[in-house]
């Protein structure tokens, strides 16, 4: 991540899915800000009670400190709790026989923030059409152990998303995916890459970065969340996959003029072409998204539009 922060909002893709990274208009989290020194989490931050999402409270940026959450580390396999309900290991899913290892949200509510395992009911594998069996953050739906149904704006168009396997140090995914840490604390999903300048995803999804912070390894296809939701530069946004194709959801106080007051979409520009952020507003410029000598192989021209404050 760059210390000089960038403008992303955190993915958890709606607040991720739908999160990660940056937000989602649906709902999910804004990546970083472009003078932020610390990481930003990526956590929705959005409700879906009503045909828009509600912003509240927004953890991890300055508007309060994180909240405190029961999600256990990862990396430790929990005790066995004797069945239903134990807390558990997303990477290992280490439920009994017959369960699932899922991601939940512990006080209700739609953004996981705990682990738990549940009967495994269905059958539905990843990249197949999926339900929930009641609303996103209550843990239960019909894909098979070690994925789950990112339905985040319970709308009832998802699909299973596989758990990353490995460790939070070295995850890995199946069929060259790569893994994206969605939510507050993390939840590991795995997408398949893209590129943001060149934006290969299907219609139904953006490309935005696997982690919601400036200098991301890598970037990958997260569906969109509240797709009517108006998603172009300087337009609010709520998720790390919230904006249009071809847009990022970022810290307000990076895209002049923006509409929202906490996070806006802002445009991907290509290096080698920087003069394409004026059209936007004079005074932003093409923002280099890795340190010189740190870029990922195939995206050194990735740059987001935008103003270092």
């Amino acid at each position: 991540m760059m210390s000089r922060g960038l403008l992303l909002l955190h993915a958890t893709l709606v607040s991720s899915i739908a999160c990660l990274c940056a937000c989602n208009k649906d709902g999910a989290d804004p990546t970083t800000t472009l003078d932020s020194d610390s990481s930003p989490n990526t956590s929705q931050v959005g409700t879906t009670t009503g045909s828009a999402p509600t912003t509240s409270e927004v953890p991890g940026t300055e508007d309060g400190d994180p909240p405190t959450t029961t999600m256990v580390d990862p990396t430790v396999p929990p005790p066995d709790h004797g069945g239903s309900g134990g807390q558990c290991n997303l990477f290992l899913q280490d439920c009994n026989e017959g369960e699932k290892c899922t991601a939940y949200a512990t006080m209700g509510g739609l953004f996981p923030d705990g682990t738990k395992c549940v009967p495994e009911t269905g059958d539905k594998l990843p990249g197949e059409p999926c339900a929930l069996d009641g609303d996103f953050g209550e843990g239960a739906d019909d894909c098979v152990a070690g994925s789950l149904c990112l339905d985040i704006d319970n709308s009832g168009k998802a699909t299973c998303v596989a758990y990353c396997g490995g460790d939070m140090e070295t995850p890995t995914c199946a069929n060259d995916e790569k893994c994206a840490f969605l939510f507050e604390p993390t939840v590991p999903l795995c997408f398949p890459p893209c590129n943001p300048l060149v934006q290969d995803c299907p219609d139904s999804d953006a490309c935005v970065p696997n982690i919601a912070a400036l200098g991301s390894e890598y970037f990958v296809c997260m569906p969109l969340v509240f797709e009517a939701i108006p998603g172009q530069y300087g337009d609010a946004c709520y998720a790390i996959s919230g904006c249009d194709k071809g847009f990022q959801c970022i810290f307000a106080l990076n895209v002049p003029n923006c509409k929202g007051d906490m996070y806006c979409c802002s445009s991907w520009c290509d290096l080698s072409a920087p003069d394409s952020c004026k059209q936007f507003d004079q005074t932003i410029d093409c923002v280099p998204w890795y340190e010189e000598g740190g870029e990922t192989p195939g995206y050194e021209n990735v740059g987001i539009c935008g103003i270092m404050p």
